[in-house]
């Protein structure tokens, strides 16, 4: 019943009476899960009840996005993640490694969000004052940041929170540790 109940809240407290017109395909498509739920959810194994529990909690993080978050034109942020891979500024690739590399990004499901985040990671991860970490290092911790972010559907703001506990954890008017000390402090405090 539990789940039925949050279904049924999630679907009813995001469809304004305004907005049912436009949205009637996905309030029905909502409304007949929650009826089927309502009938089967006892008959339910262990594995498929967690399945719908966590289902349920995607569906509440997606209708909870922020409203900011724009996932952009994929061919607009394939050249835009392509010039940045190839540029000095970026990440300096050759140009079928940037080509790579803006394939994989606008693969994404919200590319134009996960370049965001990628870019500011890696930013963060390669620089000196930050992570200073090798190109390829740096590189892994980005795309491991972004897809965290986008696993959370751009809601949590994880990389802010890494990027500041890091920081806390690595300076020595913080607590003094080493950069793989800091890493794991920083882990462990935004990354569930």
């Amino acid at each position: 019943m539990k789940l039925i109940n949050k279904l049924v809240f999630i679907a009813l407290s995001t469809l304004s009476v305004t907005g049912m017109a436009s949205t009637t395909s996905l309030y029905e498509k909502l409304y007949r899960l929650a009826e089927k739920m309502y009938y089967i959810e006892y008959s339910l194994s262990p594995e498929q009840r967690k399945m719908t529990d966590d289902l349920a909690n995607q569906i509440e993080a997606v209708i909870s996005l922020p409203n900011d978050t724009t996932c952009g034109i994929k061919s607009e942020v394939f050249q835009e993640a392509y010039k940045w891979s190839y540029s000095s500024d970026g990440l300096n690739d050759i140009s079928s490694e940037a080509e790579k590399f803006a394939s994989l990004i606008t693969s994404k499901t919200c590319p134009a969000a996960y370049f965001k985040v990628f870019k500011l990671a890696y930013k963060f991860a390669y620089a000196y004052n930050g992570m200073n970490k090798t190109k390829f290092e740096a590189k892994k911790t980005a795309m491991m940041l972004s897809d965290y972010e986008a696993s959370k559907f751009y809601a949590k703001n994880s990389l802010q929170c890494y990027i500041d506990n890091y920081t806390f954890a690595y300076s020595s008017s913080g607590m003094n540790k080493t950069r793989s000390g800091a890493e794991g402090f920083a882990n462990t405090q935004c990354l569930d």
